[in-house]
């Protein structure tokens, strides 16, 4: 091992904790060190963000309180198969079909929503709707208008409070109103939002991501209201438990494509960011060092380049740590912490009154 491999790898183990290690190896070691150390250093933090985009799920939204949903979901379901109502996903597309007649409804304004089943909650003999169940053929996007349309109309009806009627200022006068949470399934898609019972204040919901393209084909009324060895019943509550898993792996599925993609332009925002960052840096680093009389004044852009890809790892390294501890500190750890290396740096080592 000949000297200068030798001070390479002081300096790489030095410049964990010591600056005068990241600037000797700068200036002296190989040019694709600091290449390397500059890839793997602005990726280490973004390992917990990618971590973070792969732990989110379609059925995150029913996961706490869900006000009824489930069995709002439940009796719905038995609601349109006694109709004879049928659901099926083919060629990652959702056929309504009532008595064997697909249901073509491309609404245009609100007059034109139908819904295809209803839930109404009973307290004390009084009737609140609690969830209203919409098919619609019209597609995600293109010459018609898109699905958030479609969402706009909807939570655009209000009902009457302690009622379960669509408010009407003539019937039910100076009152106030609510909204159901509720289940849109459309041709290539679905969306939900579920609401407090009898308020206007929204719990939680899913994307509009939504789409049946990691959906095998299936009859998806079926799939959902069957629970292997339980009997259909809405009051029981290892049925509505059984169904509302079948829904989970419905919102997972259906939410699959829009995780991927969350998945890689988050991890890849982030990847570039940081990568930016650090050519930042080494500009900061190299303009701090431009005044007269700066003993370092002689060092180009280069160099302190690649002085701030030596002193990478360790905030990239803490950044990591930070990011699965506190999730929510994931995307900023980093930026603050090779930013504090940075400085620390510039005003001690490559300060004038230092040298």
């Amino acid at each position: 091992m000949t000297n200068e491999t030798k001070r390479t790898i002081r300096n790489l183990f030095g410049s964990i904790i010591k600056n005068e290690s990241a600037i000797d190896g700068a200036k002296t070691a190989p040019w694709w060190i600091a290449i390397i150390l500059y890839i793997v250093g602005s990726f280490l933090p973004i390992i917990p963000i990618m971590v973070n985009a792969s732990k989110t799920y379609g059925a995150s939204f029913v996961a706490s309180s869900i006000y009824g949903y489930d069995q709002a979901l439940t009796s719905c379901g038995i609601q349109m198969q006694a109709e004879s109502y049928e659901l099926k996903v083919q060629n990652h597309e959702l056929i309504a079909k009532k008595d064997g007649v697909e249901l073509t409804q491309t609404w245009v304004e609100t007059a034109d929503m139908n819904t295809i089943a209803t839930y109404d909650t009973e307290i004390n003999g009084v009737k609140t709707r609690s969830l209203n169940v919409y098919y619609s053929d019209r597609p995600r996007s293109g010459s018609t208008k898109t699905i958030n349309s479609l969402i706009s109309m909807i939570e655009s009806v209000k009902y009457a409070i302690n009622t379960n009627e669509v408010y009407n200022a003539e019937v039910h006068g100076d009152v106030a109103t609510y909204v159901p949470s509720y289940l849109l399934l459309f041709k290539t898609g679905l969306y939900s939002k579920i609401y407090k019972v009898g308020t206007a204040t929204a719990g939680s919901s899913t994307y509009t991501g939504f789409d049946w393209k990691h959906t095998n084909d299936c009859d998806l009324l079926e799939t959902v209201m069957t629970v292997q060895n339980v009997e259909a019943n809405p009051l029981d509550v290892n049925y509505v438990n059984g169904v509302m898993n079948n829904w989970r792996t419905v919102f997972n599925k259906a939410f699959q494509t829009q995780k991927t993609q969350n998945f890689w332009f988050t991890s890849g925002l982030y990847y570039g960011i940081y990568l930016v960052l650090g050519a930042f840096m080494g500009l900061m680093m190299f303009l701090l060092t431009r005044g007269k009389n700066n003993p370092n004044r002689g060092l180009n852009f280069l160099v302190t380049w690649k002085i701030d890809a030596w002193i990478t790892f360790t905030p990239a390294v803490l950044a990591m740590i930070v990011g699965f501890i506190w999730n929510a500190a994931a995307g900023l750890a980093f930026i603050v912490l090779i930013g504090l290396r940075t400085m620390w740096l510039s005003m001690r080592q490559l300060s004038p009154m230092q040298q």
